[in-house]
């Protein structure tokens, strides 16, 4: 395991045992087994360690939609398919990923810190629709996608009896029955 990773499993267990607030980095670090300069060498801040600040979410999320561009494909659906083929992440890592979010809900601060990272990743299907669709379809397609991602992940979480993956389908063909083709 690399010093990232050990210190992002350390900071989630102390983070669950004692409270974000309570820990310290030098807890973290101790607990990891290395110092706090590689800590910092990983991180800006102990809040670092929740969060993406790669956007590697987007970029896998773009990457799947430049890769699978089809001219027949409305930009919703290529954008949502972009996020069941990053899912598996998710399903892989279910504690940590449960934990992750028990942590940042229990957190004002991180609560408005996830709610930017949001924008980024709009920000990352936006750009990558824009590549072939209008720039304002691909604004709305991209804010609709990340809000069926936020709602299915929601539900995952709450019930572990489906995939994140079948849960995105599920509320993006809740979608397209309820509003899609609406008269």
């Amino acid at each position: 395991m690399k010093s990232k990773e050990k210190l992002q499993a350390a900071a989630a267990k102390l983070f669950m045992e004692k409270g974000y607030e309570n820990t310290t980095v030098q807890e973290i670090a101790s607990l990891a087994g290395v110092t706090e300069r590689t800590f910092f060498r990983q991180f800006k801040d102990k809040s670092d360690v929740l969060f993406d600040t790669n956007n590697e979410l987007g970029q896998g999320v773009a990457a799947f939609i430049t890769n699978n561009f089809d001219v027949e494909k409305k930009p919703l659906k290529l954008a949502v398919e972009g996020f069941v083929s990053i899912s598996e992440f998710f399903d892989g890592s279910r504690e940590r990923v449960l934990a992750r979010n028990q942590i940042i809900q229990s957190n004002p601060d991180l609560q408005e810190r996830e709610l930017l990272k949001g924008q980024v990743l709009i920000a990352s299907v936006t750009n990558s629709l824009s590549a072939t669709y209008d720039s304002d379809l691909s604004e709305l397609a991209a804010r609709f996608a990340v809000e069926i991602f936020h709602m299915a992940f929601i539900k995952w979480i709450k019930s572990a009896e489906k995939s994140l993956a079948e849960q995105l389908l599920t509320v993006y063909e809740l979608y397209e029955h309820s509003f899609c083709c609406v008269d």
